[in-house]
């Protein structure tokens, strides 16, 4: 890895100017260089093992991939992603509970992505306002409702695709950039504490972040029949139901009028709108859960070890008022 190997490179060259600092300082008796020298070969040191350690921990089948992989694939849990993002177990599992496409296999069932929930319920809401939309005059609050329903599921599918693109972008560059450039900049007395922090943010969003969607698919799996695929079909299906309910009373309706039809096929798609409705309606507030709830609180996980790691690693700065947590 390109990034590691300049790290040692550098760790070197501050190593031999600590070194000869230090020897100057004793040559000509002079305190700060020595202090210097010293204080330089000290960090250099910390910073060798931390270019070693973090390389053991990091390279492919390594300590973290092992950890991970115990985690996130036991049960028998299985999930399938493309190019890199199967690098990181974790991270490919999180892309399949938000945006995959396929099915994946996970606590004893197989499941269905949010992104593929939300879709499947906006395709029945569609259906459903389409269907409605002839009763306007009797129906129109519920409509309103489903309206506000739908805009709700697509600022949902917004949050996932947004949530899985940042999975994205830690898998291609949080071991082979930020690392590295942590470790180079921690190599430098200006620059330590920033270093520190880009290796602390590493370990936050490669093992803590991803990790934490496991965690919450577990949560959301105790409710999955909320949201599980035969309860999609079912809802599809409801809304068929309720657009062959109101072509039956049209076909069966002897000159009634436009009220009388109206009423005749409202009458006759009430209980199944009902049942639909509630449905919906359960899924929604799962899906709300799912996308914004239970995300916010992987971000709150994340940040907090990424401080703690930052203290731990020798930088208490880039925090802001979030240090009041």
């Amino acid at each position: 890895m390109y990034g590691f190997n300049l790290s040692v490179m550098l760790v070197g060259i501050m190593l031999a100017i600590g070194g000869i600092a230090y020897g100057i300082g004793y040559a000509l008796n002079d305190k700060r260089f020595k202090e210097f020298g010293r204080s330089e070969v000290i960090q250099s040191l910390i910073n060798g093992a931390f270019v070693g350690g973090f390389l053991m921990l990091f390279v492919k089948g390594g300590i973290v991939d092992s950890l991970i992989n115990s985690i996130v694939l036991a049960n028998g849990t299985s999930v399938v992603c493309s190019s890199f993002l199967q690098q990181n177990s974790a991270i490919c599992f999180a892309y399949n509970y938000l945006i995959g496409t396929n099915s994946y296999y996970f606590m004893g069932a197989y499941r269905y992505s949010i992104l593929s929930c939300v879709m499947a319920l906006i395709v029945s809401l569609t259906s459903l306002y389409a269907v409605l939309g002839s009763a306007k005059a009797f129906v129109s609050p519920l409509l309103a409702e489903i309206q506000s329903i739908v805009q709700l599921l697509g600022a949902t599918a917004i949050s996932t695709t947004v949530q899985a693109s940042v999975l994205m972008f830690i898998a291609a560059s949080a071991v082979s950039v930020i690392l590295p450039l942590g470790l180079v900049l921690r190599t430098f007395y200006p620059t330590r504490g920033m270093g520190s922090f880009l290796m602390a943010l590493t370990i936050g969003l490669y093992i803590v972040l991803p990790l934490t969607y496991v965690m919450n698919a577990v949560i959301a799996s105790s409710y999955s029949s909320a949201t599980s695929q035969s309860t999609l079909s079912t809802l599809t299906l409801s809304a068929n139901s309720i657009g062959e309910k109101v072509v039956g009373s049209v076909l069966n309706t002897n000159n009634t009028g436009m009220v009388g039809l109206i009423s005749n096929a409202w009458n006759s798609i009430s209980d199944t709108v009902s049942d639909m409705l509630n449905r919906l309606f359960n899924a929604v507030a799962y899906l709300i859960v799912y996308t914004f709830v239970l995300p916010a609180f992987s971000l709150m996980l994340t940040g907090i070890s990424i401080r703690e790691l930052s203290k731990l690693l020798g930088s208490e700065s880039f925090f802001g008022k979030f240090n009041l947590l």
